[in-house]
């Protein structure tokens, strides 16, 4: 819920202290449900073993070592407040970010870096013969390794995004362009046109990163000659009955259920229709299509799927 009091974050007995949208909010401590992914079972194992590796595998110089580098490096700040790292902190930081990209631990401390613009711009998404594809534009030479970070497709009415996960190294460019579709189909699969995808890249190396530089997109429609072809292609049988005049004219016969009775009714509704018009010998157009009509209605009347009368609204039902 939201609460009056002074900006704060974290947690505080079963209290959870965060800044949402509207202000501080405080709400009850939920333990998530503890999910195993591959990516997840990685950094846990990673960070467990860095643990241990400061107290077990570091020699007493090299721990010296990280505890004159640690204070001289700030946390990311948190409420506009940051202060300096320990030793240990500094060393699962750097560490940490190498063990996200499959690399080797660090037993000292390395050269601060100071990282220059990123040369990643503004993500390009197409949807043409090949389907959805999601380009980044490069605008320099890439000078570092270059963390690519996704997340799921989501409304295009999102302004900002939520969390993002790990898709893998920046591909190398072509023409000025990094292809990235492959990376995010194998985590989240191909988006759907008219949804927005977030992604996020963030320099690397040694250990150290530099800021996350963020860019969104929302995929188009096919073109518009693209989807004339898929229409066109689309099987138009008419399924309703147009009234063509051949019934009429006498060309065309209707299916008969029994048509082993049906003949025999024919004959029968013939010699009717020529006794109406005065006995046998030719017959004009008029007494044809009577003689057709009185036919059929014999046939279907002897083959009982003649409708039933309907019930008048003064008939009463059990």
């Amino acid at each position: 819920m939201k609460v009056l009091s002074e900006p704060s974050t974290g947690k505080r007995g079963q209290i959870v202290a965060l800044i949402g949208r509207y202000g501080q909010v405080h709400r009850d401590h939920v333990i998530p449900e503890n999910t195993h992914t591959p990516a997840r079972d990685h950094m846990r194992g990673a960070f467990g073993r860095l643990a241990r590796a400061w107290s077990a595998s570091l020699t007493e110089a090299q721990r010296a070592a990280w505890n004159a580098a640690g204070p001289k490096v700030q946390s990311r700040q948190r409420l506009g407040i940051s202060g300096p790292l320990t030793g240990q902190q500094h060393f699962q930081g750097i560490n940490s970010a190498r063990a996200c990209l499959g690399l080797e631990m660090l037993w000292t401390p390395p050269a601060p870096v100071v990282f220059g613009p990123n040369p990643v711009g503004q993500l390009v998404i197409t949807n043409g013969e090949n389907g959805v594809r999601l380009l980044l534009n490069v605008t320099a030479p890439i000078s570092e390794d270059i963390m690519l970070f996704g997340q799921a497709p989501c409304s295009a009415g999102w302004s900002k995004r939520r969390n993002v996960a790990y898709l893998g190294l920046l591909p190398a460019p072509q023409a000025g362009l990094s292809d990235i579709t492959e990376l995010y189909v194998a985590r989240y699969g191909q988006p759907g046109v008219g949804r927005k995808v977030f992604i996020v890249t963030r320099q690397q190396k040694d250990g150290w990163e530099g800021p996350d530089q963020e860019t969104n997109e929302i995929v188009p429609g096919k073109p518009a000659d693209q989807q004339a072809a898929a229409t066109g292609a689309l099987s138009l049988q008419p399924l309703m009955h147009k009234g063509c005049s051949r019934d009429a004219q006498g060309t065309t016969t209707l299916p008969i259920p029994d048509s082993r009775r049906s003949g025999e009714a024919e004959g029968r509704g013939g010699e009717l229709a020529a006794a109406a018009f005065g006995g046998g010998g030719a017959v004009g157009a008029d007494a044809a299509l009577v003689l057709r009509l009185a036919s059929r209605a014999v046939a279907v009347n002897e083959s009982g799927l003649q409708a039933q009368p309907r019930p008048s609204r003064s008939s009463s039902f059990p």
